[in-house]
């Protein structure tokens, strides 16, 4: 029992490390995919790995994965690094900290619900931002912002229909069913091992 037991634990490390290695991987994706996009105006693939992050890992994975795909990308695309990374980045990472709300089960109205919102919580965040940052009156950054937000929110929601069939392939090409398993099993065994 004791040997399942290590066993199971170190198949739950490496379903792990696998995890890491995707959050890794959505978070150059992101950045890469994000410097061809710039050609149409507000419409980003960050949103798209962030959310589906949250929705594989959780909530404070997929805050990572957000905010850490923006300021690599940040890096290669036009404007650059600025004092607005720290605003960026914070909203990137709530919008896959938003994914981490999505259930295991959802349905696609769920998870463009959920786009939707994280995408206008998005634009909520970096108007109010961009109004402090460089002296603007906030309701000219709203007003001014309207057509990058209906962009925004087409695209993103293009891109929502993308998600479930992009997490079901993750899970199964990554393994990644694999840690409910074990963690049911090691609990399994640690209750015969106390009994």
């Amino acid at each position: 029992m004791r040997l399942a037991l290590r066993a199971l634990q170190k198949q739950l490390e490496v379903v792990r490390l696998r995890e890491y290695l995707l959050m890794s991987g959505f978070a150059v994706g992101g950045a890469v995919l994000r410097v061809p996009m710039q050609a149409v105006p507000s419409a980003e693939p960050l949103s798209f790995f962030a959310l589906l992050s949250g929705w594989l890992f959780g909530k404070k994975k997929g805050f990572l994965v957000g905010a850490g795909s923006l300021y690599l990308s940040n890096f290669m695309v036009f404007g650059g690094q600025g004092p607005w990374t720290v605003a960026q980045a914070f909203a990137f990472g709530v919008v896959g900290f938003l994914g981490g709300f999505l259930r295991k089960k959802s349905t696609v109205i769920e998870v463009i619900t959920v786009t939707i919102i994280a995408t206008i919580v998005w634009e909520i965040m970096m108007n109010v931002a961009s109004s402090l940052l460089f002296g603007f009156n906030i309701l000219l950054a709203f007003a001014s912002a309207v057509p990058f937000t209906l962009m925004h929110l087409a695209s993103n929601t293009g891109f929502a229909f993308l998600l479930k069939p992009a997490r079901a392939l993750v899970l199964t090409k990554g393994g990644l069913h694999e840690k409910e398993v074990c963690k049911g099993l090691i609990a399994r065994i640690k209750r015969r091992l106390h009994s």
